[in-house]
Protein backbone atom coordinates (compact mmCIF):
# COMPACT_ATOMS: atom_id res chain seq x y z
CA UNK A 1 0.00 0.00 0.00
CA UNK A 2 1.36 3.41 -0.86
CA UNK A 3 2.05 6.06 1.76
CA UNK A 4 -0.63 8.18 0.08
CA UNK A 5 -3.22 5.53 0.94
CA UNK A 6 -2.35 5.28 4.62
CA UNK A 7 -5.97 5.52 5.83
CA UNK A 8 -7.19 2.69 3.61
CA UNK A 9 -8.07 -0.60 5.30
CA UNK A 10 -8.62 -3.94 3.62
CA UNK A 11 -10.69 -6.80 5.03
CA UNK A 12 -10.41 -10.00 3.02
CA UNK A 13 -13.04 -12.73 3.20
CA UNK A 14 -13.33 -14.65 6.43
CA UNK A 15 -10.02 -13.28 7.80
CA UNK A 16 -11.95 -10.79 9.93
CA UNK A 17 -15.31 -10.49 11.58
CA UNK A 18 -16.03 -7.42 9.45
CA UNK A 19 -16.72 -9.53 6.37
CA UNK A 20 -18.71 -12.67 7.22
CA UNK A 21 -18.40 -14.17 3.73
CA UNK A 22 -15.33 -16.00 2.43
CA UNK A 23 -15.75 -14.73 -1.13
CA UNK A 24 -16.16 -11.00 -0.34
CA UNK A 25 -13.72 -8.31 0.72
CA UNK A 26 -14.01 -4.69 1.83
CA UNK A 27 -11.70 -1.78 0.98
CA UNK A 28 -12.52 1.22 3.20
CA UNK A 29 -11.19 4.63 4.21
CA UNK A 30 -12.39 7.26 6.68
CA UNK A 31 -13.36 10.82 5.82
CA UNK A 32 -13.04 13.77 8.17
CA UNK A 33 -14.32 17.20 9.13
CA UNK A 34 -11.99 19.44 11.15
CA UNK A 35 -9.59 16.55 11.72
CA UNK A 36 -12.29 14.32 13.20
CA UNK A 37 -13.39 11.13 11.47
CA UNK A 38 -17.11 11.50 10.73
CA UNK A 39 -17.63 8.51 8.48
CA UNK A 40 -16.17 5.72 6.42
CA UNK A 41 -16.73 4.86 2.80
CA UNK A 42 -15.95 1.54 1.26
CA UNK A 43 -16.26 -0.88 -1.58
CA UNK A 44 -17.54 -4.42 -1.11
CA UNK A 45 -16.36 -6.75 -3.82
CA UNK A 46 -15.14 -10.23 -4.64
CA UNK A 47 -11.91 -11.41 -3.03
CA UNK A 48 -10.35 -11.39 -6.50
CA UNK A 49 -11.09 -7.71 -7.17
CA UNK A 50 -8.29 -5.48 -8.53
CA UNK A 51 -7.07 -4.26 -5.11
CA UNK A 52 -4.55 -1.74 -6.47
CA UNK A 53 -7.32 0.04 -8.37
CA UNK A 54 -9.86 -0.17 -5.52
CA UNK A 55 -7.35 1.15 -2.97
CA UNK A 56 -6.63 4.12 -5.22
CA UNK A 57 -10.33 4.82 -5.88
CA UNK A 58 -11.34 4.57 -2.21
CA UNK A 59 -8.37 6.66 -1.05
CA UNK A 60 -8.98 9.45 -3.56
CA UNK A 61 -12.74 9.45 -2.96
CA UNK A 62 -12.33 9.70 0.83
CA UNK A 63 -9.96 12.64 0.34
CA UNK A 64 -12.43 14.33 -2.02
CA UNK A 65 -15.28 13.86 0.49
CA UNK A 66 -13.08 15.24 3.29
CA UNK A 67 -12.20 18.24 1.13
CA UNK A 68 -15.82 18.86 0.11
CA UNK A 69 -17.07 18.67 3.70
CA UNK A 70 -14.27 20.91 4.97
CA UNK A 71 -14.99 23.64 2.41
CA UNK A 72 -18.75 23.43 2.76
CA UNK A 73 -18.96 26.13 5.41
Amino acid sequence: MSSQAEGVRIFIGGESQVVPFEDLSVVSAPYEVDGQVVGTLGVIGPTRMPYDRMIEIVDITSKLVTNALSHRR
